[in-house]
């Protein structure tokens, strides 16, 4: 089984204090990663959503 990594980034203030505001608005008490982690999830899902509307209208 494959040990979880943690890597140190270094983001702008003003993209921490968005961050923070998202954190807030969710219902449930989250982390800064697992919020940074359910961000990366629901981008994939954006992203696979829209390629597919994409080779729907062609």
């Amino acid at each position: 089984m494959n040990k979880p990594r943690w890597h140190n980034i270094q983001i702008k203030s003003e993209s921490f204090d968005e961050l923070k505001q998202i954190q807030k608005q969710i219902p449930i008490r989250t982390s800064i990663p697992q919020l940074i982690e359910w961000l990366i999830k629901v981008g994939q899902n954006e992203i696979k959503s829209e390629l597919q509307n994409d080779k729907q209208r062609i």
